[in-house]
């Protein structure tokens, strides 16, 4: 399992970055004392540094933060803070603050996973309709995406490679009808507990329809997070 150093004085951020990256399967080493990230650069190994700027700015930092990322040991991502500048002298990554949780999960998945994703993907399970040309039959939504998703259905649409999904957006008071291509099949097996669905990329998105997806998966993930017990101490 991958480990992170995650360190600011932003004790709220810090609480809550904690949880995101704990849910995404990583050990986290957090902390917001200058002393203890010393001592953590000193007499440990972490995969990823995630800092604040405000301490790496710190010139008591700088002999144990320059050994860790020197010659690129260690990856360094930079949480932003206003009127604090980055230490140019080291190679780093930059987060700005608020985080974008979309932004966070594209930094950290090159150096952390053998296989990055590119985009963050929520297991879900969502009523929806799959429609090529008149045709619409009910699905089940597993997993999405602010790019595609993947749905479970008993209907082939053989030779139909450009389909259409309507998916409501619990919470938000609306739906949304989005134009796809089909990017794989899943044939029904023993070994997938005969599972049969289909994998579709969004075509055609415009900049709205992104947005309220983004904002949905947000609200959806923050919200799985808080129903655990870790989570309970975020607002």
């Amino acid at each position: 399992m991958k480990r992170l150093l995650l360190a600011d004085r932003r004790e709220e951020l810090l609480a809550t970055l904690e949880v995101i990256l704990r849910h995404w399967g990583y050990r986290v080493v957090a902390c917001s004392r200058l002393a203890s990230v010393e001592d953590l650069l000193r007499e440990t190994e972490p995969d990823l540094l995630i800092l604040g700027t405000s301490l790496t700015a710190d010139p008591r930092l700088a002999p144990a933060l320059t050994e860790a990322v020197r010659d690129g040991k260690r990856p360094l991502i930079l949480l932003a803070e206003a009127d604090v500048p980055a230490p140019v002298d080291l190679p780093h990554e930059s987060l700005d603050v608020p985080v974008d949780l979309f932004a966070l999960f594209r930094l950290i998945q090159p150096h952390l996973e053998k296989f990055p994703r590119r985009h963050l993907r929520l297991a879900i399970r969502l009523p929806g309709l799959l429609c090529a040309g008149e045709s619409c039959h009910l699905a089940e939504i597993l997993s999405l995406s602010s790019e595609g998703l993947f749905l479970r259905t008993c209907f082939r649409f053989e030779g139909e490679n450009r389909l259409r999904v309507v998916l409501p957006l619990f919470g938000m008071k609306q739906e949304l009808e989005l134009e796809g291509r089909v990017l794989y099949r899943v044939e029904p097996t023993a070994g997938n507990h005969y599972l049969q669905g289909i994998g579709i990329e969004f075509t055609g998105l415009t900049d709205e329809a992104r947005r309220q997806l983004r904002s949905f998966l947000e609200s959806r993930f923050l919200g799985n997070l808080s129903d655990r017990p870790e989570g309970q101490h975020l607002g």
